[in-house]
Parts: structure tokens; C-alpha cells; sequence
């Protein structure tokens, strides 16, 4: 719109029950009138980031809570998601939903992680739950040894995948933005390639 009014209402609250905070939501638009909207968001309860959904039957004027939708792999401390899940992105990808999201290691080291449901309930984490892209590696540059994470995913009409991120090389520097492609449109490491 051209213009725009503050709304001093909230559509979401926190829910202490799964942090301190609802955050970073990214919605899911469905195409016809029967079919709810998803909100995809994170919190933080001081130790674990996860992911949480909301629907709404209303075209998003108001939502409702479905529960945990994802969390990082709490069994394995090694995992490179074991503090959790954080930024994410999802976008309509082979009849389902892909997710991209900012896996955090114990270290807090932040890598791109991949999740897939075709359900509308079950999310399997792809790449056997290791990251699609980690720090400094594959096609990212040096420009991103220190992180790389909020994730932004273009699925193209060729069905290839433009993946939009953030990085940042040392404590010292400034957080960028770059992006990498996917030709294949499939999320495994060896698929990417700097644009």
C-alpha cells in the first residue's frame, strides 16, 4: 500500500511455554479459500532455538497455534543445529514445502540446514541432517568464515533455486548479503554455486 497505519495490536504473543519471544515469521499463502495460512516462527527458551506454527482460517487476520514444528538434533551434541533452529525460509517446492534454515552448533557456529514436508505436518530434515551450506565452504567465499544464516529462498520457474543469505567473515567485520544457486533445484552441499 501507499500509505500505511500503526496497528497497536499484536496478532501473536510470546507463549512462555516456548520461549521468551515469537519471532521472524514467515507465512505460507494458500491458494484457495478452504486451505488454512501457515505462520512458520522461532523463539529462544535460553538454551534451545526452535521452530513453531500458527494457522489462521481468515486470510491472517487472526492465528492460532499448531506447536513445534522443528528443533535441532538434541541427541547429538556434535550436530551442527544441536542449540537449535533459528532464521528460516520456506517456499512451495516439489508438491510440498521446502524449509532453509540457520542451524546452531553448540560452538555457535551458524550453517544452513534443509527440511522437507509434504503433509502440512511432518518436517524431515534432508542432506542425512547436515548442513546444505556451512561457513567458508563450497561456493561461499572467505567473506563468510565467521556465519552465514538468515536465509532467503527463490524458487525460479525453472525450478531452479536462488538461496539469498547473510555472512560475515570475522568478528571485526560487517554482516553482507550474497547469494548462491542451485541449477538442479535440489539443496545437497554439491548443488550450489556462487552467482
Amino acid at each position: 500500500g501507499r500509505s500505511w497505519k500503526k496497528d497497536e495490536t499484536y496478532l501473536l504473543d510470546y507463549d512462555e511455554t516456548e520461549g521468551f519471544f515469537a519471532s521472524w515469521p514467515r507465512i505460507i499463502v494458500s491458494e484457495d479459500d478452504e486451505t488454512p495460512w501457515k505462520m512458520f516462527y522461532h523463539s529462544f527458551n535460553g538454551q534451545k532455538w526452535s521452530v513453531y506454527g500458527a494457522e489462521s482460517v481468515d486470510k491472517g487476520d487472526t492465528w492460532s497455534r499448531t506447536g513445534l514444528v522443528l528443533e535441532g538434533d538434541t541427541s547429538n551434541e556434535d550436530a551442527f543445529d544441536y542449540a537449535g533452529i533459528g532464521t528460516r525460509t520456506i517456499a512451495p517446492w516439489r508438491n510440498g514445502l521446502l524449509m532453509v534454515y540457520e542451524g546452531v552448533a553448540k560452538s555457535g557456529k551458524h550453517s544452513l540446514g534443509a527440511a522437507f514436508c509434504d503433509d502440512n505436518k511432518t518436517w524431515k530434515k534432508l542432506n542425512d541432517a547436515k548442513p546444505i551450506l556451512e561457513p567458508g565452504k563450497g561456493p561461499l567465499g572467505d567473506w563468510t568464515n565467521q556465519v552465514i544464516g538468515t536465509p532467503y529462498l527463490v524458487v525460479m520457474e525453472d525450478g531452479s533455486l536462488r538461496l539469498y543469505h547473510c555472512g560475515k567473515e570475522g568478528a571485526q567485520a560487517k554482516m553482507s548479503i550474497g547469494v548462491v544457486v542451485s541449477k538442479s533445484g535440489d539443496v545437497e552441499p554439491d548443488c550450489w554455486t556462487a552467482l
